[in-house]
């Protein structure tokens, strides 16, 4: 317990690859689950336990929170990537290639029930990452829009009552990346981080 209240308070720092994996895999999962999980309770209100007995609903609400984990994680890789980018190239290109590489080594990890491998999303997010790496670094509420649409489509909620509701689930995840840019900031130290993914 005391381990715990001092992590919350002086929180460890991130300084290796495999320390910077687990921040971008656990952010990514926070991101994710208080995302989708939050929208369903607020939208079914009193009724949300008992729709968790329900294996439609339950069923659907986890494939929803796993697909919404791969985009988090890619948001979360993307705004490392520009946080981190070093100045000129080749040292530009080599942290690059080490951070893309993160993506399939941390969704496979597991693959959840309704889904036979995460290849689609690991060829979709290399594309998003190289234009991402391109580009100008974009601000950290930017880059969860696609991430927002998808949970938007995905959410186990009636269409006629989330129909609304693009803009509020982008509004939250918007925030928790804010908050998730802001423990980067805190915690990493960049120059031992960039000099470990570029040699």
């Amino acid at each position: 317990m005391l381990r715990r209240t001092l992590e919350f308070f002086f929180p460890p720092s991130v300084s290796t690859p495999e320390e910077l994996k687990a921040f971008a895999a656990g952010e990514a999962s926070y991101l994710a689950q208080k995302t989708v999980i939050g929208y369903c309770r607020v939208k079914t209100m009193l009724d949300y336990e008992k729709l968790l007995t329900e294996p439609a609903f339950r069923d659907a609400q986890e494939s929803c929170r796993w697909e919404a984990y791969a985009g988090t994680l890619g948001d979360m890789l993307i705004m490392i990537e520009g946080w981190l980018r070093p100045g000129a190239e080749p040292a530009r290109q080599r942290l690059a290639d080490s951070l893309v590489a993160f993506y399939p080594a941390i969704l496979g990890e597991h693959v959840p029930s309704h889904r036979q491998d995460w290849a689609d999303s690991i060829a979709a997010f290399e594309r998003r990452f190289a234009l991402a790496r391109a580009s100008e670094p974009a601000a950290p509420e930017q880059v969860v829009t696609e991430t927002a649409k998808l949970i938007h489509e995905l959410v186990p909620i009636a269409d006629r009552l989330k129909r609304n509701d693009r803009e509020v689930i982008n509004g939250d995840l918007r925030l928790h990346m804010l908050a998730a840019h802001s423990s980067m900031m805190k915690r990493f130290r960049r120059d031992a981080l960039v000099a470990a993914l570029t040699t």
